[in-house]
């Protein structure tokens, strides 16, 4: 028998102390939009309706956790850059927004609240009102400053400056207004009501960039939104996609309460790393698992990683991505039941 609000309980995994049970919380928030009959183009502009969803979705399921995001390019979209239209939501277009670093002196950034970033904004503040004191609301302050500097510059255009580094101050320049924008966007989703506010940052992986750009241009301005943040009261999620077994060690420095990472990365060595000191949620695989495998293939690759973790706390089930709308139900409800199944302490 629960004897723990799932906000009780993730609060208490987060801070390192025994829970009832493992918390899960997958990252279902845009597969619900489309279960439900929606999509992330509709919702990236109705917050009310992207918490109506998560809300009967909640209910439907019994996770401990619900994300706020629609997609993953709502910052630079509101600073105008140009986006496509997928299946699963908008993506950056062909072309950046900034012909050259310099560029950047002149972007304006516009207060959040005056784009569509306020839809995410409402939104959070709705799943607060109606779920905040029994379920965890994190709040997806949207891309981390590597990986909007990125979209915003052009993806080959900004790796490149990067490796070449014939630009250096340019590129830090351009970081920190890119940081300074994250801070204010989730000031404002925790002044919603999230308990923890989260960046994506996909492109500082191990999968994409050296260990010696991670140190250079992304671990300093992760470690300042977190030193920010834990000033606040509050608590940061960062969520990095691909294998971060290099930087592994490095994002927990950063000083970030949870580390969001995906199936690539052994779980053995990011929980060995972790462990005491920044909270996991992940890593369940996304495609083999959620998507294409079973209820028991989801059962049995959930069942090892709580069973590896007790008795210590610091973990949250989840799967390594957000899931893709083609994922099964029924896997989502493995997923749930795993975690009451197997996820008590003794």
């Amino acid at each position: 028998m629960e004897t723990m609000t799932s906000l009780e309980r993730s609060l208490r995994a987060i801070h390192h102390q025994q829970p009832d049970r493992v918390p899960v919380i997958p990252q279902a928030h845009v597969w619900a939009l489309y279960a439900y009959g929606s999509s992330s183009q509709e919702c990236m502009y109705d917050g009310a309706r992207y918490a109506e969803i998560q809300i009967q979705a909640w209910r439907d399921f019994g996770w401990d956790g619900i994300f706020v995001a629609t997609d993953s390019v709502a910052v630079a979209h509101s600073l105008g850059l140009e986006v496509q239209y997928t299946d699963v939501g908008a993506v950056p277009g062909p072309k950046g927004l900034l012909k050259s670093l310099r560029d950047a002196e002149q972007l304006r950034w516009p207060d959040p609240r005056e784009t569509r970033l306020n839809e995410w904004i409402i939104a959070t503040r709705i799943l607060a009102r109606e779920l905040g004191d029994r379920v965890l609301i994190l709040g997806r302050a949207d891309a981390g400053a590597f990986s909007l500097a990125a979209q915003l510059r052009g993806m080959e255009e900004w790796l490149l400056e990067v490796a070449l580094e014939e630009q250096p101050a340019l590129l830090h320049a351009f970081l920190e207004q890119c940081n300074r924008y994250s801070l204010w966007f989730a000031d404002l989703l925790l002044e919603a009501g999230a308990h923890v506010v989260t960046i994506g940052d996909g492109l500082a992986s191990g999968s994409v960039v050296s260990l010696r750009v991670y140190e250079r241009y992304v671990f300093p301005y992760h470690r300042a939104l977190a030193q920010a943040i834990r000033k606040r009261n509050a608590r940061l999620s960062i969520h990095v996609c691909g294998d971060i077994a290099p930087m592994v060690s490095q994002l927990v420095q950063t000083g970030t309460h949870i580390l969001e990472f995906d199936a690539p990365t052994d779980f053995e060595l990011a929980w060995q790393t972790a462990r005491g000191k920044t909270c996991l949620l992940g890593n369940v695989p996304v495609s083999e698992v959620m998507t294409r495998g079973s209820p028991d293939q989801v059962e049995a690759e959930c069942r090892w990683r709580l069973e590896r973790v007790k008795p210590a706390g610091g973990y949250i089930l989840s799967s390594g991505c957000a899931l893709s709308p083609d994922a099964p139900a029924e896997n989502l409800h493995a997923m749930v039941e795993s975690a009451r199944r197997y996820g008590w302490y003794e």
